[in-house]
């Protein structure tokens, strides 16, 4: 495909699957919640697993690693600026949906989705250790930050091409900026609620 035509394509599909707010929908229908305005204030699976339910949001948590995988297995075979483009319209999508008024979550599970297509065997083995970190600690820092360092670590065993890598640290970065930048609102809406002793994080 001519070159225009496929990057206009490629990122209007990763932005609009990327755009779907799963977490805002299912916190929706199931308590009338808008995660926007509750707990952290984060369109996203931990949000959603705190202030409605575990099992829900870890129902949010598997559509938006879907969305990101989807993504990646769609431009796989494709050169690493294509890659790197559709993962950053996908990130651009979840962070900045259009339907929410662009207030949107920080992208941390579809571009997990979007790593684990990319470096698959890798990934599964840190997946693996991520669980018995969330066994012991229960904590979803430790166990984010495991998997991320770890699929990356394993990269190299399995001989995934170093552009992959390199794709997928730069999108976690982009994650960990959103973040920053999101820090002020959810900071604001921390502050009126329980968010510390709902997420564990006052312990």
């Amino acid at each position: 495909m001519d070159s225009i035509p496929y990057y206009l394509v490629i990122g209007l599909c990763a932005y609009l699957l990327g755009s779907i707010p799963v977490a805002y929908i299912i916190a929706k229908g199931i308590r009338s919640v808008d995660v926007r305005s509750v707990g952290e204030g984060n369109v996203g699976a931990r949000n959603v697993f705190h202030t409605v339910g575990h099992r829900w949001g870890s129902l949010v948590f598997l559509f938006d690693f879907a969305k990101g995988a989807t993504i990646a297995a769609l431009v796989s075979d494709e050169d690493s600026i294509r890659i790197a483009f559709a993962g950053f319209f996908l990130l651009l999508g979840h962070a900045y949906p259009i339907w929410l008024k662009f207030i949107g979550g920080k992208g941390l599970s579809p571009v997990g989705g979007f790593t684990a297509a990319l470096l698959p065997y890798s990934a599964l083995i840190a997946i693996l250790i991520s669980g018995l970190v969330w066994l012991k600690t229960r904590k979803f820092m430790p166990t984010t930050v495991t998997v991320i360092v770890l699929t990356i670590a394993f990269g190299p065993i399995f001989s995934y091409q170093l552009e992959r890598m390199i794709i997928s640290i730069g999108l976690f970065i982009l994650v960990g900026v959103k973040r920053k930048i999101d820090e002020p609102r959810t900071k604001k809406i921390e502050g009126s609620n329980d968010w510390p002793k709902l997420s564990g994080d006052s312990n």
